[in-house]
């Protein structure tokens, strides 16, 4: 009895530990580590905002982001900050899609400087609904 229930702790722990993994984090303060280049997800019409991190520069970063309409105009604004959510490396771009089976894209590129951590700020569109994939590409380094 007492290993069954051992074992059924210890299930629970790896699903929990599992399900934390692959949470999108809301919390500019503690942004999800990012561990590969793309990034694919439903805009789900709610208003959320995401932050993930992970190691840039130095040299060239490019983001692409496309998004894809399921039923009216959907947007994607997305920034790039510093480590502290300080400075904005990259402001204000969003890639759009304006009618229901559309597509759009955005495509934004930063010179850093230096190696640092940066936080990918994204944007859910609070009306409509659709699809999103951002690709990283250049100077990063993923863990």
């Amino acid at each position: 009895m007492k290993k069954s229930l051992m074992l059924v702790f210890s299930l629970l722990l790896l699903l929990a530990a599992a399900g934390s993994i692959f949470a999108q984090s809301t919390d500019r303060d503690h942004p999800t580590p990012l561990k590969s280049a793309e990034i694919n997800g439903d805009a789900d019409g709610s208003g959320d905002e995401y932050f993930y991190s992970f190691v840039a520069g130095p040299g060239k970063l490019t983001i692409m982001v496309d998004v894809k309409s399921e039923d009216g105009t959907v947007a994607i604004p997305y920034e790039l900050l510093d480590k502290d959510a300080n400075e904005v490396i990259i402001c204000c771009a969003f890639a759009q899609a304006n009618t229901g089976g559309e597509s759009g894209r955005s495509i934004e590129s930063a010179k850093l400087k230096r190696r640092q951590t940066v936080i990918l700020h994204l944007t859910m569109n609070k009306s409509y609904k659709g699809t999103y994939r951002v690709r990283l590409s250049g100077a990063t380094e993923l863990r």
